[in-house]
């Protein structure tokens, strides 16, 4: 079959404004991943090559991970200022569930009950749809896809550097086409950008293969402060902020490290806790096979994916690995005594130092 069969399909009035903005600013949500990055940067690319109009891309100095400041490079946009937020007519938030997870300037505060420049297009099912124009599409594998389709419903021409930039983030977010959300769709997505001029291999290297001293480092680190429990079911790390100084790496360089813990065999849960500074924690949570940590993470304010999900927590990174850990063990706990087996995952130890 040479055809796709099925593909999501945006909808005419979110096709008709974006036809008809004059000048658009893309951006996403604070510590940008590669889907984040490659759906706000390609879709400012392809709009300004094809409609001969303003677009811009924010990110926040000092946000973008080193091994994705290659997608920056490539793209060649401009990076948007905090007066484009005030003149832009439209300003796309992409991949973000919420509007205190979007990255904005200091100085811009919106007024989200009333704005009514917000496009909104995203893949969480978390989504508390905050847009004047909302597409969310839960079972797509990532936003690039969703930006994928948009191009192609606006028929613009896509370049190879587009391509490159969709393909990097589908390729992540199915962790390298290997996770649950890697579906029919993303693949001949994945094929049809191949076409358009993309070197998978290329683009396998710049993400999983270019990793730099510090942040060999920083891994050295969290390999050896993983531990487990329950039984091998919930695997954790710890990042100490004089530890992720002390590599030379940034909060920002804090991306799929969680992918340590979790490719031990036999884990439920994964979790990666970085104390991004004194009193403020990051922790990253993934669930493997049927365990979702969606639920999880918006117990203490988070959100996410069912089995990638995020948390910014306020408070000891001791405090925090408690607070997790512990609601982690609850939770599987209540798997496990619905499932009639009637046993406990053992208790939480101390955070490693």
């Amino acid at each position: 079959m040479s055809a796709r069969t099925y593909r999501h399909h945006p909808s005419a009035e979110l096709l008709d404004v974006l036809t008809c903005s004059d000048s658009l600013v893309c951006n996403g949500h604070v510590s940008p991943d590669a889907d984040c990055l490659g759906a706000a940067l390609a879709l400012s690319r392809a709009w300004s090559a094809n409609t001969n109009r303003d677009a811009s891309v924010w990110v926040s100095e000092g946000g973008i991970p080193a091994r994705l400041r290659f997608m920056f490079e490539i793209a060649n946009v401009r990076r948007a200022t905090e007066r484009d937020f005030e003149t832009s007519q439209r300003i796309v938030i992409v991949d973000t569930s919420q509007p205190s997870r979007a990255d904005l300037p200091h100085l811009y505060k919106p007024d989200w009950d009333e704005i009514e420049r917000i496009v909104n297009i995203d893949h969480h099912f978390t989504n508390t749809c905050f847009g004047q124009i909302d597409w969310i599409v839960e079972d797509a594998s990532s936003t690039c896809e969703l930006i994928y389709e948009v191009l192609c419903g606006l028929q613009f021409n896509i370049d190879p550097v587009t391509a490159a930039l969709l393909y990097s983030g589908i390729y992540t977010d199915t962790g390298g086409f290997s996770l649950p959300n890697t579906t029919a769709n993303a693949l001949h997505i994945a094929a049809e950008l191949t076409q358009l001029g993309v070197s998978p291999s290329d683009i396998a290297e710049r993400v999983d293969r270019s990793v730099g001293q510090p942040q060999f480092e920083l891994l050295k680190h969290i390999y050896q402060n993983t531990r487990t429990l329950a039984n091998g079911a919930i695997a954790f790390s710890t990042i100490r902020h004089e530890d992720l100084i002390n590599s030379g790496c940034a909060p920002s360089d804090i991306d799929d490290q969680v992918n340590v813990p979790r490719s031990m065999a036999g884990v439920a849960i994964a979790a990666l806790f970085t104390e991004v500074e004194p009193g403020r924690v990051r922790i990253n949570l993934r669930g493997e096979s049927s365990t979702e940590v969606a639920g999880l993470a918006q117990r203490f304010g988070g959100g996410g994916h069912r089995q990638a999900a995020g948390v910014i927590f306020s408070g000891s990174l001791d405090d925090a690995v408690d607070r997790i850990i512990t609601a982690a063990i609850e939770m599987l706990g209540n798997q496990t005594t619905n499932a009639g087996t009637g046993e406990h995952p053992e208790a939480i130890e101390s955070t490693p130092r």
